[in-house]
């Protein structure tokens, strides 16, 4: 492999970890916003799992909720 071809793969490979790094952050933010709301709402038991899943869902990351 040439220098070219290792320098581009090492470029891809860092674009890629910086878009998870961003999609990670989002969902940390997203998941603290769901929890700080819920805990002033006071839900417990399956109106919490309800909530939770809804705001997962509401922001593209169904891949969290509970299932």
């Amino acid at each position: 492999m040439s220098k070219e071809d290792q320098f581009a793969k090492l470029m891809a490979l860092e674009a890629e970890a910086v878009a998870m790094g961003k999609q990670i952050r989002n969902e940390a933010t997203v998941a603290r916003q769901e929890l700080a709301d819920r805990q002033r709402k006071g839900l417990t038991g399956d109106a919490a799992i309800a909530h939770y899943n809804e705001w997962m869902q509401r922001y593209g990351m169904e891949h969290l909720m509970v299932r």
